[in-house]
C-alpha cells in the first residue's frame, strides 16, 4: 500500500485554496508521531502519583538486590580467603606433624616414626607447590627449605640402613626442620593475617552497604513522600482558600493525573453544593416570607375577630344598646384598626421585624388591655385574674408586647374548661438577663406533656384539631420576646395545669445606659378582674 497517494478526505474548498501548499503523510511522519504519542503518554504517566510511587519502590527494591549482591560477593571473597587459608594450615600441620615424629625417631628410634616423618614431608612439600603464586610472597629459598628437610630425611633412612648416624647428618636434619618449620610459621601467621584483613574488610564493606542503603532508601522515600504529600498540600491549600472565598475552583492540572483528577470531582462536588446552597438559600427565604406573613396574618387575627364581634353586636342590637356602650364598641373598633395599621406598618418600615420602640408602660394597664382585648374570644365563665402592683412599669415596645400577653392568656383561655380559672402576676426582679419585669400566667387547664413543652414554641406546631389552629402563637411570643433579650418558659402545674415565665429586662443591652423604671414600694397585690 502506497500511504504518500492515500487521500485522507481533505475538503475540496482547501484543495482549491490558491496559498495553501500540501504536506505528503509519509509513514516517516505517521512514526514520529507515534512517537510522540508514545512519549507523551509516557510523560504523562511519570507524572502520575502512581508512578512515582512505583518508581520509589522499584529504586528501595533495587537497592535491596543491590545489597544482596553485594554481600553475596564479599561471602565469596571470604569464603576463597579461608579456603587458602585452611590449605596453609594443613601445610603448617603436616610439617608440625613431620617435625614430631622426628623427634621420636631420634628418641625411640622407631624406623615407623621416620617413615611417617618423611610421608609428612612430602605432603607439605606438594601442598606448598599447589598453593597460589603471589598468595602470599616467599622466597625460592624458603619454598626448597620444605623439600631440603624431606631430603635429609630420607639421607637419615640411608644411614640408619648402614647404622650410621654422623652428628653433621643430624644436625642438618634439625637444622633443615627448623627453617621449614620457621617457613610454615611464617605462612601460617601470614594467611591469618589475610584472613582477618578479609573479615574486617568484608564487615567495613557491609557497614557502608548498610548505611548507603538506608540514606539512599532514606531519600528516596522523602523525595517519594515530597512528591505524593506536595499535590495533597496544594489541594489543601487551595480548599483553604476557597473556605475563605478567595477563589471558586481548584486548581491542580499541573500536579499530577491523580490529582488532576480529584480536582476536578472536588470542583464538580463544589459546583453542585453551589447550586444546592442556591437552591436551599431561595426555600430558607420563601420558608422565611411564609412565616412572616404567616405571623402577621396571625396577629392581625386578633384585632379583626375583635372589629367584627364590635360590629356584629352593633349591627344586631343598635337600637337597643345605650349610647355610651355604642360609643365604647366604636371606640374599640378604631382602637382595633389603628392596632392593625400599626403591625401592617412596622412590617413596611421593618421587614425582618426586629427594630423595637420601647417605652415605660404601666404592667397593670397593659396586662389589662390585652385581657379586654380578648373579652370576645374566650367564655364569659373563664376567670382571669390579675395579681400585680398598679404602678410598677415596664420597658417594652407596647404593642408587640401586647402582643405577646394576647397569645399567651388566649392560649391559657383556650386550655382550661368551662369555668377555667387564669392569675396573671406581674413583679420586678433582677435576672441574668438584667433587672426588669416578670410576668407569670397560671391556668387550671389539663397541662402539657414533656414531649409538648420541648417543642411549645417551634413554628407551626399545634395540638388542636386540624383547622383550629396553625401553631403559631407561642412561637411569635417567644420571638417577640426574644427581641426585647427576654426570656420566656414553661412549666406544668402539679395536679393540672400550665405556667408561663416571661422576663424582660429593662435594657435591651446591659451596657446600655438609659433610664430604667423606677423601683416603687410594693403595695397590696390588686385583683379579680373578672369576666
Amino acid at each position: 500500500m502506497n500511504v504518500a497517494n492515500c487521500n485522507f478526505g481533505v475538503s475540496p474548498n482547501l484543495k482549491q485554496l490558491p496559498d495553501s501548499k500540501a504536506i505528503p503523510i509519509t509513514a516517516e511522519t505517521l512514526r514520529n508521531a507515534t512517537s510522540t504519542d508514545a512519549l507523551f503518554n509516557t510523560m504523562r504517566f511519570l507524572t502520575s502519583l502512581h508512578a512515582k510511587i512505583l518508581i520509589g519502590y522499584a529504586f528501595v527494591g533495587l537497592l535491596f538486590v543491590g545489597f544482596i549482591v553485594n554481600s553475596l560477593i564479599q561471602f565469596r571473597l571470604l569464603r576463597v580467603e579461608l579456603g587458602k587459608q585452611t590449605d596453609i594450615v594443613v601445610f603448617f600441620d603436616a610439617l608440625r606433624d613431620a617435625r614430631r615424629l622426628e623427634k621420636n625417631f631420634l628418641i625411640y628410634e622407631k624406623k615407623t616414626d621416620l617413615s611417617e616423618a618423611i610421608d609428612k614431608a612430602g605432603t607439605a612439600a606438594l601442598l606448598l607447590s599447589d598453593l597460589e603464586v603471589g598468595y602470599i610472597a616467599f622466597s625460592s629459598g624458603e619454598r626448597s627449605a620444605v623439600s631440603a628437610y624431606r631430603d635429609r630425611l630420607l639421607e637419615l633412612v640411608n644411614a640408619e640402613g648402614k647404622n650410621l648416624h654422623p652428628e653433621a647428618l643430624l644436625r642438618a636434619v634439625y637444622l633443615s626442620g627448623s627453617a621449614a618449620l620457621r617457613f610454615g610459621e611464617r605462612l601460617n601467621a601470614a594467611a591469618q593475617q589475610r584472613v582477618q584483613e578479609a573479615l574486617l574488610r568484608h564487615e567495613t564493606n557491609l557497614r557502608r552497604s548498610i548505611w548507603a542503603g538506608l540514606l539512599l532508601g532514606l531519600i528516596t522515600g522523602i523525595l517519594v513522600t515530597r512528591s505524593v504529600v506536595r499535590p495533597i498540600r496544594e489541594i489543601e491549600r487551595n480548599l483553604q482558600k476557597i473556605a475563605k472565598g478567595e477563589t471558586g475552583r481548584l486548581a491542580g492540572n499541573d500536579l499530577g493525573e491523580e490529582v488532576a483528577s480529584l480536582a476536578q470531582s472536588i470542583n464538580d462536588t463544589l459546583q453542585e453544593l453551589e447550586a444546592r446552597q442556591k437552591a436551599v438559600a431561595q426555600s430558607s427565604r420563601l420558608v422565611a416570607l411564609g412565616t412572616m406573613l404567616s405571623g402577621v396574618a396571625h396577629e392581625l387575627n386578633n384585632p379583626l375577630s375583635n372589629i367584627s364581634s364590635s360590629c356584629q353586636i352593633l349591627l344586631e342590637e343598635w337600637q337597643e344598646l345605650p349610647s355610651d356602650q355604642i360609643h365604647r364598641l366604636l371606640s374599640q373598633i378604631d382602637n382595633q384598626v389603628l392596632r392593625s395599621q400599626r403591625i401592617v406598618s412596622s412590617l413596611s418600615n421593618d421587614p425582618e421585624g426586629k427594630a423595637l420602640h420601647r417605652t415605660k408602660e404601666n404592667v397593670y394597664r397593659l396586662t389589662e388591655e390585652a385581657t379586654s382585648l380578648l373579652r370576645n374570644q374566650i367564655l364569659p365563665t373563664v376567670t382571669i385574674t390579675i395579681d400585680a402592683d398598679r404602678n410598677i412599669e415596664a420597658m417594652v415596645d407596647k404593642t408587640r408586647f401586647q402582643q405577646v400577653l394576647i397569645n399567651v392568656i388566649k392560649n391559657a383561655a383556650e386550655a382550661v374548661e368551662v369555668d377555667g380559672k387564669i392569675i396573671i402576676r406581674a413583679w420586678r426582679e433582677v435576672f441574668p438577663e438584667g433587672r426588669g419585669t416578670t410576668w407569670e400566667i397560671e391556668d387550671d387547664g389539663v397541662g402539657m406533656t414533656d414531649a409538648v413543652a420541648q417543642r411549645i414554641f417551634d413554628p407551626f406546631y399545634t395540638t388542636k384539631p386540624t383547622g383550629q389552629g396553625v401553631g403559631l402563637g407561642l412561637f411569635v411570643a417567644h420571638e417577640i420576646v426574644s427581641q426585647h433579650n427576654g426570656i420566656i418558659t414553661t412549666e406544668g402545674v402539679p395536679g393540672g395545669g400550665t405556667r408561663v415565665w416571661i422576663h424582660v429586662p429593662d435594657r435591651s443591652n446591659p451596657n446600655e445606659m438609659d433610664s430604667a423604671p423606677a423601683e416603687l414600694p410594693q403595695e397590696s397585690p390588686e385583683s379579680k378582674v373578672g369576666q
